[in-house]
């Protein structure tokens, strides 16, 4: 059975997000929140309420997914984790079907892994992280809370990234680097 799952946030980045939700058929988007910030809704297929109204409902055992789109830094999306962790929000692993994880990986809560990911033995991926499409993950790397991994970036073996670093699009990290 599916479970519910809200996204915080309604812009571009929440849009790909609903894609590798619906495509991994293990969750039913319940609905979007929108704050005073977001200019516009990209998604029409999905209701999206205001963030004010929401933070008015019961929120303790929901399961929430951090979908806002990060250009700088991730503080704003670890903020938003630290909120509703507090109120004891749930924030599950999404994971692609498209993408290859080791059995051995540790995925921490709040993750969303897309499309066409490679993630190799011993990874550790902290909390509120966002992996993009084809990115490669050699063994033993460790990403910290709040990354954000831009598409076609190779991070090699024994490197850690720096928590809330952003990594560009098309990135190479060689191996047994620490990146800030």
């Amino acid at each position: 059975m599916k479970k519910n799952i809200i996204l915080i946030g309604a812009g571009g980045h929440a849009n790909s997000c609903i894609n590798t939700i619906v495509s991994s058929k293990k969750f039913t988007i319940s609905f979007l929140v929108n704050n005073s910030s977001d200019k516009k809704t990209n998604s029409t297929e999905f209701k999206t309420i205001n963030e004010k109204v929401f933070l008015k409902k019961k929120l303790e055992g929901k399961n929430i997914l951090i979908a806002l789109g990060q250009l700088k830094t991730g503080e704003l999306r670890e903020d938003k984790f630290n909120f509703f962790k507090k109120r004891k929000c749930n924030f599950p692993v999404i994971k692609s079907n498209h993408s290859l994880i080791s059995d051995n990986t540790k995925i921490k809560e709040g993750t969303i892994i897309m499309h066409y990911v490679i993630i190799n033995n011993r990874v550790t991926i902290e909390h509120d992280c966002i992996i993009e499409d084809n990115v490669h993950i050699a063994p033993g790397a460790i990403i910290l809370g709040g990354c954000h991994i831009k598409k076609n970036s190779f991070i090699g073996s024994g490197s850690v990234i720096k928590q809330c670093s952003v990594l560009k699009r098309n990135s190479i990290i060689p191996a047994k680097i620490y990146f800030k």
